[in-house]
C-alpha cells in the first residue's frame, strides 16, 4: 500500500469514526411523536454548577460516597440539591435530595439489607416530593438489572417513574438505568435519556404546564444522581 493510499484510507476511517452515533436508549412506541427533544446542559461531571433546560435554568450541588468493610458490606450515601426558574417556573423550585443504599457481598452474590433509595422534597411548590426506590426479587436478592420504579408528585399530579434498560437495536439490557420513562396513569408522557455525556429529555409541550413542571422536576432530579448502580 502506498503512502498516499494509506493517507486516504485514515482519512476515510476518521470521517467514519465522525458520524458514529452513541447508543439511544429504546422509548415507547408513540412517545417521540408526543414531545420534543430537549437537553438537561450545565450538569458535566461537577460538583456544583448552574443547570439549563427548556428555557429554566438554575444552580445545583451534588455528592457521593461509599463506606466499604472488609469487601463485605459496602454503605452508599449522598444526594443532590437544586433551584429551578425561568420559563416554566414563574416562581423559583428549590429540592434537597438524598440517597443510600447497603450492599452485603457473600461471595459472588449482593444482597441489598438496605435498598438504594432517593428521595426529594420541594420547596415553592405545595406537596411535591419524589421517591424512587430500586426492585428486587424476594429475598432482596439482586437481579442482573438495577431497576427502579418510583413516583413524583406535584401540582396535584402524580407520574410514575421507571427505569430503562433496554438500548435500541440491542438484543440485552444492561445493568444500570440508561434512562427513565415516566408515566401518567398507564401511558408513557416523557422520557429521559442518561445516556452519553449531556441527559437528552422528551418533554411534553407547553399545553401541559403542571405535567411539564413534574416531568422537569423529576428529570433533573434523576440527571442529578449519582446512582451506585453505575460504579
Amino acid at each position: 500500500m502506498t503512502k498516499t493510499t494509506l493517507a486516504s484510507v485514515l482519512v476515510l476511517a476518521a470521517a467514519g469514526c465522525g458520524v458514529i452515533q452513541p447508543a439511544r436508549m429504546a422509548l415507547p412506541d408513540g412517545l417521540q411523536a408526543r414531545t420534543a427533544e430537549t437537553r438537561i446542559e450545565g450538569l458535566g461531571a461537577g460538583t456544583s454548577g448552574t443547570l439549563r433546560v427548556a428555557g429554566n435554568s438554575g444552580p445545583f450541588t451534588r455528592a457521593a460516597s461509599q463506606l466499604a468493610l472488609f469487601d463485605i458490606a459496602s454503605f452508599d450515601r449522598g444526594g443532590s440539591t437544586f433551584t429551578v426558574s425561568g420559563a416554566d417556573f414563574p416562581s423559583p423550585v428549590s429540592a434537597r435530595c438524598r440517597f443510600r443504599q447497603n450492599t452485603v457481598t457473600l461471595g459472588v452474590v449482593d444482597f441489598n439489607p438496605k435498598k438504594m433509595a432517593y428521595e426529594c422534597d420541594f420547596d415553592g411548590l405545595p406537596g411535591a416530593r419524589l421517591a424512587l426506590q430500586e426492585t428486587a426479587a424476594s429475598g432482596g436478592v439482586r437481579t442482573m438489572k438495577a431497576e427502579r420504579r418510583g413516583q413524583i408528585t406535584a401540582d396535584g399530579k402524580a407520574l410514575a417513574l421507571r427505569s430503562v434498560h433496554d438500548i435500541e437495536g440491542a438484543m440485552l439490557p444492561v445493568a444500570a438505568p440508561i434512562g427513565y420513562v415516566f408515566e401518567s396513569g398507564s401511558q408513557p408522557v416523557a422520557a429521559l435519556e442518561l445516556n452519553g455525556t449531556v441527559a437528552r429529555l422528551r418533554l411534553p409541550d407547553a399545553a401541559e404546564p403542571e405535567l411539564r413542571r413534574g416531568v422537569l422536576l423529576a428529570a433533573i432530579a434523576l440527571s442529578l444522581l449519582w446512582d451506585p448502580a453505575a460504579r
